[in-house]
């Protein structure tokens, strides 16, 4: 009978060390994976297209993991922003995508674009549109009282665009000037090098940029 009892009395002690044994091996360890906001802010700046390039900001500026995870899993933004290779991708997508109709005098739609040459006053009221302002002798000057527009400035254009809705993006490139206003705030302004940018936001703190 003592050996029995003696091998209850090892086994009392041995089950509760076996059980702290086992839950720290399966402790998890650290999560040291890199943030995913950090990892989409160094993909914006290779964005090539308006669309992904906005939805590519608005994801960095939320700050939320979530939202930055979902735009770096998108294969518009993956093919548009990617630095190994998805600006040539977007580029040669680019090249054999029609041309954007030019802008008229009528108010735009949501979710169309149009290409401004000189003085462009298009309006978009509804908001959500895009506007190409390409190089000409007078300044082009969509305007865009909804909101969330998306303004190219390309290389020798000068844009004077405006967002009274807010949230719009702005990008200008190199080779142009830009004196844009965001009067609703929450603007993202994009000023590439050798691009000449006075642009201006009606609630400064909420902007991003130039």
């Amino acid at each position: 009978m003592r050996p029995a009892r003696a091998t209850g009395v090892i086994a009392r002690f041995l089950l509760p060390a076996a059980c702290l044994f086992a839950l720290a091996c399966s402790t998890p360890p650290p999560d040291n994976s890199p943030d995913p906001c950090s990892l989409l802010s160094a993909e914006c700046a290779s964005c090539t297209q308006a669309g992904p390039k906005q939805e590519c900001n608005n994801a960095v500026a939320s700050g939320d993991a979530v939202q930055c995870t979902v735009a770096l899993d998108n294969p518009s933004v993956q093919a548009a922003c990617a630095s190994d290779g998805g600006a040539d991708a977007a580029a040669d997508a680019a090249t054999d995508a029609a041309p954007l109709p030019p802008c008229g005098e009528t108010p735009a739609t949501a979710d169309a674009g149009c290409s401004c040459t000189g003085a462009c006053t298009t309006s978009c009221p509804g908001g959500g549109c895009a506007f190409a302002c390409e190089p000409a002798g007078t300044p082009c000057s969509p305007t865009c009282a909804g909101g969330d527009c998306t303004f190219e400035c390309a290389g020798g254009a000068s844009c004077e665009a405006s967002c009274a809705g807010g949230h719009c993006t702005f990008h200008c490139a190199a080779g142009s000037t830009c004196a844009n206003a965001c009067a609703g705030g929450h603007c993202t302004f994009q000023c590439d090098e050798g691009a000449v940018c006075s642009d201006t936001c009606g609630g400064a703190s909420t902007c991003i940029g130039p």
